[in-house]
């Protein structure tokens, strides 16, 4: 953060904050930072507000622009300068404050684990076999766990609760649970059981 406080009584505005970028400084109403003294030009000066620096850039100013008392075309600006624009003691007050963002540790997404013999367990339900998985994320979910879209025709859709595409069902070579009571007496009168 930077600001420009003006040194000299009856001259206003006192203090402006510089904004990162490009901040002009003059008599003309255009400017950024308007200080109405005869001694300022229309385009007096501009200041450069980066991350780590200000820089002044005198912009052919008749009475010039000053660091340390000494006319400058250009310059960085120092912690402890003294600036003068036209007649016009400023104040540069720089912060070098650094921001410290703390760290924090995201909770792991809960995932399958193997149940063994290739069953794998709900995302949400560690203990609970999964019955459906989504193609596009990847997800494992039990019955319970899967959003179901009933449409007008009577047709359902079951979609993933994480990124709501359809789910396809998993099939265990095991499988019988989750199957219709029908392909399952099928399936004993065949002899598959």
């Amino acid at each position: 953060m930077a600001r420009l406080i003006l040194q000299m009584e009856g001259v206003n505005p006192g203090s402006i904050d510089l904004n990162l970028g490009v901040t002009r400084v003059g008599r003309a109403d255009d400017n950024d930072f308007v200080i109405r003294h005869p001694s300022i030009s229309a385009h007096h000066c501009e200041l450069e507000l980066g991350l780590e620096f200000v820089r002044i850039r005198d912009c052919g100013s008749t009475n010039g622009t000053f660091v340390n008392n000494q006319r400058i075309q250009s310059a960085t600006l120092e912690p402890g300068q003294t600036l003068r624009i036209g007649d016009i003691p400023v104040l540069v007050e720089l912060s070098t404050d650094t921001v410290s963002v703390p760290k924090f540790e995201r909770a792991r997404p809960p995932q399958s684990v193997d149940l063994g013999q290739g069953i794998w367990s709900c995302e949400r339900h560690n203990g609970v076999r999964a019955q459906w998985h989504c193609p596009k994320c990847k997800g494992k979910f039990c019955s319970p766990c899967i959003h179901q879209l009933r449409l007008i025709q009577g047709r359902t859709h079951q979609l993933c609760p994480i990124c709501s595409a359809h789910v396809e069902w998993i099939d265990y070579d095991d499988d019988s649970r989750g199957k219709s009571v029908w392909s399952r007496v099928k399936k004993f009168f065949r002899g598959d059981n």
